[in-house]
């Protein structure tokens, strides 16, 4: 499997250079961009991909920073370009304060229905998460309610798309979260929601008797932008670095090599391209 996996980020690599080999090249700046970014993007090694694509085709270099607090980190001046979730806390402020540029859409990642691999519920495949959902109660088996504030908001959509489910015994809320709520689902022999690859992520340290089922319907995914810090408020900042590595990142090329990008654990497409969304729509829609 190790060997599988470097192959492929290899040919991902390799896709990368051809598809930026029209680029023009640029002699190599003194200073590096420095990317701030949300630890999935970090962990999974997409960004890791992305940046050695993006040397190669322009000649800049890149530094690297995984965290959750990527915005006090760019507002002490140690980051030139942050990438977070869209909704993430500390986002809005830190455009509306001057501290970065407007945000511009880059990829997406995405929350899974996770459950036993024998699937008692039968709800492997779908491509309806809420339709899922409604089939996990309908077949008694235990739910596990994941505190965790993004994944408590879709399992509410979801219940309310299903029809209003009622939260009935089905429905376990032991007022777990992350780790707990995983381990509580392989125990009971039940299902849970959860970011895809944090799953990976513990499932490749724990093994867990879970696997990842429903993935396919997109109200799962998680958009995420990147917002260059503003040279207004920070003066020290590598904003030609950061714009042209923002401006890579929503390459045509770059888009198609996220889609391709398997995480190690899964064969499933997990990340998905979205600077679609910076694009102004025709007038008639």
């Amino acid at each position: 499997m190790t060997y599988r996996i470097a192959g492929l980020r290899a040919l991902l690599a390799l896709i990368l250079s051809l598809l930026m080999a029209g680029a023009p090249a640029h002699a190599a700046p003194a200073a590096p961009v420095r990317v701030a970014v949300v630890n999935t993007p970090h962990f999974s090694g997409l960004m890791s991909l992305l940046l050695a694509g993006f040397e190669q085709a322009t000649g800049w270099r890149t530094e690297l920073y995984g965290g959750s607090d990527v915005f006090e980190r760019a507002k002490r001046g140690e980051a030139d370009l942050v990438i977070a979730h869209l909704g993430k806390h500390g986002m809005d402020a830190f455009v509306i304060e001057g501290h970065g540029r407007w945000p511009r859409t880059v990829f997406a990642n995405q929350s899974a229905i996770i459950g036993p691999p024998d699937d008692p519920a039968g709800v492997r495949g779908m491509t309806d998460a809420a339709a899922a959902l409604k089939k996990i109660a309908a077949s008694g088996s235990p739910f596990i309610a994941n505190q965790l504030a993004g994944v408590s908001y879709l399992t509410e959509l979801l219940l309310a798309r299903g029809g209003r489910l009622d939260k009935g015994d089905w429905f376990v809320d032991e007022g777990v979260a992350k780790g707990q709520a995983l381990r509580l689902a392989s125990e009971r022999h039940g299902y849970v929601i959860f970011g895809a690859l944090p799953f990976l992520r513990v499932q490749a340290r724990q093994r867990l008797d879970l696997t990842l089922l429903v993935t396919a319907d997109p109200i799962l995914q998680r958009i995420m932008a990147s917002v260059v810090v503003d040279p207004a408020k920070h003066p020290g900042v590598n904003v030609d670095g950061a714009t042209a590595l923002q401006d890579y990142l929503m390459r045509p090329g770059t888009q198609a090599a996220i889609a391709a990008f398997r995480s190690p654990g899964s064969p499933m497409q997990l990340w998905w391209p979205a600077s679609r969304h910076n694009q102004s729509p025709p007038d008639d829609e």
